[in-house]
Formats: C-alpha cells, sequence, structure tokens
C-alpha cells in the first residue's frame, strides 16, 4: 500500500477559496502531492502530464461542468484507474445516483468539513 505523500491529487474547482480549502484540509490529513486546476480544460491539460490517484471534482463550473469532465474521463481506458470525488452544494439524491452511474468513486457536499472529506478520500484509496 502507497503512503499517502504518494499519492497524487487533483482538486477542480471554479472556487479558488474552495481549492484552497480543499488543498489545506488534503494536507492536513498527509497528502502532500496536490495540484489544483480551476476548471475541466485546466485539469484535462494537467492530465496529459501527469498521472493523479485521485481528482476532487467540482460538479458546477463555467464552460465544462464536472459531471461532463466525469464522462470524458470514464470514456477514456487509460485514465480509468483515477478515483473521483464529485463536490457539489446540491444535497439532491439524484445527483448522488448520476455522479455514481456516471463514474464518480464518491460524492461530498459542499461546504464540507476535514473529517468529511478525510473519510471519503480514505474510502476510495483504501489508505
Amino acid at each position: 500500500m502507497k503512503a499517502r505523500s504518494d499519492y497524487r491529487i487533483l482538486v477542480v474547482d471554479d472556487q479558488k477559496s474552495m481549492r484552497g480549502l480543499a488543498t489545506y484540509f488534503l494536507k492536513q490529513i498527509e497528502f502532500q502531492d496536490i495540484d489544483e486546476a480551476e476548471n475541466a480544460r485546466e485539469a484535462l491539460m494537467k492530465m496529459q502530464t501527469k498521472r493523479y490517484d485521485l481528482l476532487l471534482l467540482d460538479w458546477n463550473m463555467d464552460g465544462m461542468s464536472g459531471i461532463d469532465l466525469l464522462r470524458a474521463i470514464r470514456s477514456v481506458p487509460e485514465l480509468n484507474q483515477i478515483k473521483i470525488i464529485m463536490a457539489t452544494s446540491e444535497r439532491s439524491v439524484d445527483k448522488m445516483d448520476e455522479a455514481t452511474t456516471n463514474g464518480a468513486d464518491h460524492y461530498v457536499v459542499k461546504p464540507y468539513e476535514l473529517r468529511d472529506l478525510e473519510v471519503r478520500v480514505k474510502k476510495v484509496l483504501a489508505c
């Protein structure tokens, strides 16, 4: 099993404050290799140059939405190993079902606390 410091994580959110909070929380639970992207296009560019273990992916973004990015990632066999946690402020069961149906490994409702994120990340990465 990998050490937490060996996992590569990409936080994708159009709100700088949410990216910063997520990065801060992930560092608090001992992850170190964390990159940020402010939209789907930037995330796709980063994924071309670096292999990530986990994406924390905001649902509602301008341009390509998080769910559309999730679908795009899941359509590429070489990217299927990436674990994806969708993040949204919507608490709808339909949204949770849509996320998992399209290949999300987990779901977190914003604003989330450190413990919320930690539980989901640990479950998804089994660490």
